[in-house]
């Protein structure tokens, strides 16, 4: 029986140090990546929605069996402003995820209205996200002013042209495209789109030098 007895210490002794040594995460990264562009009609400005995360990856037995979930140190959303003509990028927002959107927590850029951007979050307060638990949280923003809380998005939004070409009557040309990191630009509907910002890992939006 004493002998049974110090099989059954050990099993659970290892078991102990298993559990403790897997329940481990790596060293500290940052992830960025753009959400949606919003272009500001007859101007060469344009607003871009970054999701940014500081993280650290599951490492052991944490890790398994799905890859592991990893331990958010933050979630940030980050609205920069771009004028094409000048490079100037300006930071107009920086909020981090609230308590009721940990978790989904998204950015989505919904238009403009005059010299306002609208920006939506969403996400949830618990492990499930979807459908009806979805929570949102609605702002303006603007270069000469604080985030404001609103209602959601005004009906009576600035619209911009939905084609690639030159609108009838439209005076000011510019198309915005980008996928995760990279943003291109076309000024003149003669010419092709060229690559002109790059997102960061820390979420900072950088011009790309023109010999890249």
């Amino acid at each position: 029986m004493g002998f049974v007895w110090m099989i059954w210490v050990k099993v659970v002794g290892v078991a102990v140090v298993m559990l403790v040594s897997g329940c481990t995460y790596g060293p500290q990264e940052e992830l960025a990546q753009i959400e949606n562009l919003a272009v500001r009609p007859d101007s060469l400005q344009f607003a871009v929605a970054v999701r940014y995360v500081r993280f650290q990856p599951a490492t052991g037995l944490t890790a398994f069996p799905n890859g592991g979930v990893p331990n958010y140190l933050e979630k940030t959303a980050i609205v920069h402003l771009v004028d094409v003509s000048t490079d100037q990028i300006v930071e107009l927002a920086r909020i981090e995820a609230p308590d009721l959107l940990k978790t989904g927590y998204r950015a989505w850029l919904t238009g403009w209205r005059g010299d306002s951007v609208f920006l939506q979050l969403s996400g949830c307060p618990g492990s499930e996200c979807y459908g009806d638990l979805l929570r949102f949280h609605h702002f303006a923003l603007s270069p000469n002013a604080e985030p404001k809380t609103v209602t959601g998005r005004p009906e009576d939004i600035d619209r911009i042209p939905g084609m690639l070409s030159r609108a009838p009557g439209e005076k000011v040309y510019m198309r915005v495209s980008a996928d995760s990191k990279v943003i291109s630009v076309r000024t003149d509907d003669s010419e092709p789109f060229t690559e002109r910002y790059m997102l960061q890992s820390s979420g900072e939006l950088v011009a790309i030098a023109p010999n890249r």
